[in-house]
């Protein structure tokens, strides 16, 4: 019963939040139309976003990093492959645009660990968890997001390109270099996340203060991200169709099952606390910043706020699973 209630504990918040901004946008207590979703979206994506993503960055130092290279491996290989199989499948099978095979393969890829890790991972394992949600932060923050980031300024500039009839004049490789600068160098939570990882390489302190100024803003990322969720899912139907469900079994099995297996490829044993933490970071589920980001572009919005509310609930059952396989 203990185990099932660690799962309840965290998942209570996140069904709380997303109830009152669906009791919001049932309202229209922000207006009516695209226009509220539109501000929260901006504040979120170029303010608090970015100032979270940096001091989740930055918590963790060199020599830690060092020393939890195979997590941070493992959840590497897990998340970054997922988040590949997952696009050239829906980009080449089923012919979706590269923004939606994007913002699918970032549904099922990324994991909400930094933003959840703590609540489920301290009761569990201790206050030493704290690294491992770092990891996890560095995982999705420096690599995760700017693949993502470019793979979606990568759609959105072909799609211009081809409404402006230049499709065919422009190279791809020009077409690549636009997207990347303007994922590292126009897009305020890549750059800060880039910015974060170069002062753990070189070894920069971060002064308290900033860290605490950054935080302030910071803290506010997740709950408005599950508010953006409830809002989108007052204007949407929810419809629990195959795909969602699909998408629930990719994130919240699948993903983790592809870290456990190189994580004992890498030599990690199978009852070490830095494999327990890492599965249960690569079967959060879905990030609420992929709804951030299906706003943003303006697709894929109601599939995934379905995916985010399907993998929150879910949770209960599969977290549950795994923290009894993992401490019987």
């Amino acid at each position: 019963m203990e185990k099932i209630w660690q799962s309840v504990v965290v998942v209570i918040p996140i069904i709380f939040v997303l109830f009152f901004g669906y009791y919001a946008g049932r309202r229209n207590a922000f207006g009516s139309g695209p226009g509220p979703l539109q501000t929260l979206n901006k504040l979120t994506l170029n303010y608090a976003l970015p100032a979270s993503l940096f001091v989740g960055t930055v918590t963790v130092n060199r020599s830690q990093l060092i020393q939890e290279f195979p997590v941070f491996l493992a959840l590497l290989v897990a998340m970054v492959g997922a988040f590949a199989i997952v696009f050239v499948i829906a980009r080449f099978v089923f012919k979706r645009t590269i923004i939606t095979a994007s913002l699918q393969a970032m549904a099922i890829s990324m994991s909400a660990g930094p933003f959840y890790g703590p609540a489920l991972l301290a009761p569990v394992y201790g206050a030493t968890s704290s690294m491992a949600v770092s990891i996890a932060s560095i995982v999705l923050n420096v690599f995760l997001v700017p693949i993502g980031t470019v793979m979606l300024k990568y759609g959105q500039r072909g799609n211009a390109l081809s409404a402006d009839g230049q499709g065919d004049q422009a190279s791809t490789l020009s077409i690549i270099g636009h997207s990347l600068y303007q994922a590292f160098f126009k897009t305020p939570l890549v750059t800060a996340s880039v910015i974060g990882f170069i002062f753990v390489l070189i070894g920069i302190p971060v002064p308290a203060v900033v860290d605490s100024s950054l935080s302030l803003i910071g803290q506010a990322t997740a709950g408005v991200a599950v508010f953006i969720c409830g809002l989108t899912l007052a204007n949407n139907k929810l419809v629990l169709g195959l795909e969602v469900w699909l998408n629930f079994a990719l994130k919240n099995l699948v993903v983790p099952m592809i870290f456990a297996g190189v994580a004992l490829l890498l030599g990690m044993k199978l009852g070490s606390v830095g494999f327990g933490e890492g599965l249960l970071l690569a079967a959060l589920p879905t990030a609420p910043l992929v709804v951030l980001f299906s706003h943003d572009y303006n697709e894929y919005q109601s599939r995934a706020s379905a995916t985010l509310a399907l993998t929150t609930v879910g949770m209960i059952v599969t977290i549950t699973a795994m923290i009894l396989f993992l401490q019987p």
